[in-house]
């Protein structure tokens, strides 16, 4: 019968072959600090908005890794997308959703497009900027959509020039 058994020297190579540091295993943070930061992505979008600096392992530093991971900036350049395919009545007819403010996001339709643009570029962004656009999606009341109040080109631009 043939030994299935893999060597330990050959995991622990392949266990850090993703790492910044081959020598080193990067420290994985907690459950809790994971669950916390899920559990409270609004507070820590409002933190990281202002500039709060999260502390390692906190479950701030948790949450502000994962607004700058690929995966979130994808999702975001997606949503404004559609924020703007959906003002343009190429969207959903009857929708659940809060309605849009069509003329603010076709007023800032630029804007929108640089953003995405800077999205699926390859430089890094910074979570303060992330945050930024996650709380302009999120704001029912904002100026994205339809009874909201405030600037949104201007909100654009500032989340725009923060990342």
């Amino acid at each position: 019968m043939a030994d299935n058994k893999i060597p330990a020297e050959i995991i622990s190579s392949f266990s850090n072959a993703g790492s910044a540091t081959p020598d080193r295993a990067v420290p994985r943070s907690s459950l809790a600090s994971r669950l916390t930061a899920r559990l409270r992505a609004g507070q820590f979008d409002g933190l990281l908005a202002v500039g709060v600096p999260a502390p390692a392992g906190s479950a701030l530093a948790v949450h502000e890794a994962r607004l700058t991971s690929n995966a979130e900036r994808e999702a975001i350049a997606r949503s404004l997308r559609a924020t703007v395919t959906d003002a343009r009545g190429r969207g959903l007819l009857l929708s659940s959703r809060v309605p849009l403010h069509v003329a603010n996001i076709t007023a800032a339709e630029d804007v929108i497009d640089a953003i995405t643009l800077r999205l699926h570029a390859p430089r890094p962004v910074s979570a303060r900027g992330m945050a930024r656009l996650r709380q302009i999606l999120g704001d029912g009341t904002g100026p994205l959509y339809r009874y909201g109040h405030g600037d949104l080109r201007g909100r654009l631009g500032a989340a725009l020039a923060a990342l």
